[in-house]
């Protein structure tokens, strides 16, 4: 079990080996797949090679500026729609009847909350509107229903350990000239999930400011330029040599523990309290009514990481109505991936069970 819960994954050089040539059946299944160094770089290459009928796009109004980024370096108009508590689409009509070139949509958290969407597609595409779905959140989840987009795309590394990686996938042909990334965004990130292997081994609390340094310039470099870079040799790998099963099992199991232990606990909303067979969460997302910023310094002082899904983006201020504010503001991630045991799920609980009871 590992002291440390949650943050940035971290890697092993020495252990990865590449097992096959072929996309995995996990991305193989949105059709023809380019893989690039990060989703907005997915977004990019999109972008590249289509002509939307106008230069519009309509997106959820709870997302990471990530994917509202490389829209806005494009100089498209940025429109959106609202979203409730249980991240669906709050106003069907609205988007049926919307003048727009890209519609984007996604589920969250592993969950097709997005589900209200697919019986529409075949409105907006006989509207020469171009239908992207963005699975970042859902890459392991897996619809009984097909869905009919133009376009699918994601960030692969928010899943487990690579330098890079996200993707752009569709049954049509996709131009997929890529760069070479000739920043130190790859080098940096490989170079500091590495370094945080070793610290997570030897516990030697001098390393760590240098691979959160590493971590947080990689990020810079990346949020500068959305450009539509190939993956790199060392995250493919990764990517091929995948045990999805292993992570699919893993995740189900620390998230069914988690809805056991935090179901009915004052102050906490579970917000997916029914796991389905087919759903793989990437987090265990809870609301926090009161205090969601105190608890979250009380746990990064155990050395528990629980991100924010997201800050408002800047693109948003003032845009959002009181329920998807809401959102933003209480919303807590507790990470529940591959990485964990129940031992370490339990320490997660055992924490939030002392802060509540203070």
């Amino acid at each position: 079990m590992y002291n440390e819960i949650g943050s940035e994954f971290w890697i092993d050089k020495n252990s990865i080996s590449e097992i096959s040539n072929e996309i995995p059946s996990w991305l193989s299944r949105f059709g023809n797949v380019a893989l690039t160094t990060s989703g907005r770089g997915a977004l990019s290459l999109l972008l590249n090679q289509v002509k939307p009928r106008v230069k519009k796009v309509l997106l959820p109004s709870f997302l990471c500026d990530s994917v509202i980024l490389p829209f806005e370096k494009a100089g498209y108009e940025l429109t959106y729609y609202d979203v409730d508590k249980y991240f669906r689409p709050i106003d069907i009509e609205f988007i049926k009847s919307s003048n727009t070139g890209i519609f984007l949509h996604m589920g969250y958290f592993g969950f097709f909350t997005n589900e209200a969407l697919f019986d529409i597609i075949s409105i907006l595409k006989s509207k020469s509107i171009i239908v992207v779905e963005d699975v970042t959140h859902t890459l392991f989840s897996y619809h009984n229903k097909p869905i009919d987009n133009d376009f699918v795309m994601g960030s692969i590394r928010k899943w487990f350990g690579t330098p890079s990686g996200g993707f752009l996938a569709s049954y049509k042909k996709i131009n997929c000239k890529l760069f070479d990334d000739a920043s130190d965004f790859i080098n940096l990130r490989e170079t500091s999930l590495q370094r945080k292997f070793e610290y997570m081994n030897s516990r030697d609390t001098s390393m760590k400011s240098n691979y959160l340094s590493g971590f947080k310039m990689a990020e810079v470099i990346i949020d500068e330029d959305t450009k539509p870079y190939k993956i790199d040799q060392t995250s493919e790998m990764i990517i091929k040599g995948l045990d999805n099963k292993q992570l699919q099992n893993f995740r189900r199991r620390n998230y069914k523990f988690l809805v056991y232990q935090l179901s009915g606990i004052n102050g906490i909303e579970v917000i997916f309290s029914n796991l389905e067979n087919d759903i793989t969460p990437m987090f265990f997302p809870i609301y926090i009514k009161r205090n969601r910023d105190e608890l979250r310094q009380a746990l990064i002082e155990k050395e528990i990481y629980c991100p924010v899904h997201w800050p408002i983006p800047k693109q948003l201020n003032g845009r959002l109505n009181s329920a998807t504010k809401d959102v933003y503001d209480s919303i807590l991630s507790i990470p529940c991936d591959q990485r964990y045991q129940i031992e370490d799920m339990c320490s997660i609980t055992n924490e939030i069970f002392n802060f509540v009871k203070e």
